[in-house]
């Protein structure tokens, strides 16, 4: 994820544009980060298999809280894009995660 959001040219950017003008855009731009967090759930995964975070996380909550400053930093105040703030914003999410925070929400699930 942390390539596509310091690609050069800046696709995130493009296409978060193009989806504010256009249906097809937005659909789009839904699509392609589906596929985005979908590949990325391995990673949530394999932390989990290592004990790292607890099992009932929810990889997509979690990856959307890990993302989230990225997303700040580079698309909304257009900061030079670095390791360094993908590392911390992913100590960050692990560290709520591993605390209790993303979990499965049963209740929702069942309809509550």
């Amino acid at each position: 994820m942390y390539a596509a959001l310091t690609a050069d040219p800046p696709i995130t950017s493009a296409l978060i544009t193009a989806a504010l003008r256009s249906p097809p855009a937005a659909e789009a731009l839904r699509a392609f980060w589906a596929d985005r967090y979908a590949r990325s759930a391995a990673v949530v995964r394999r932390a989990v298999a290592r004990g790292e975070i607890r099992a009932d996380v929810d990889a997509y909550r979690l990856l959307v809280a890990a993302t989230a400053p990225l997303y700040h930093e580079l698309v909304l105040l257009g900061t030079t894009p670095t390791p360094r703030l993908a590392d911390q914003a992913a100590r960050d999410a692990a560290a709520a995660a591993r605390a209790g925070a993303f979990t499965v929400d049963t209740s929702v699930a069942m309809g509550s």
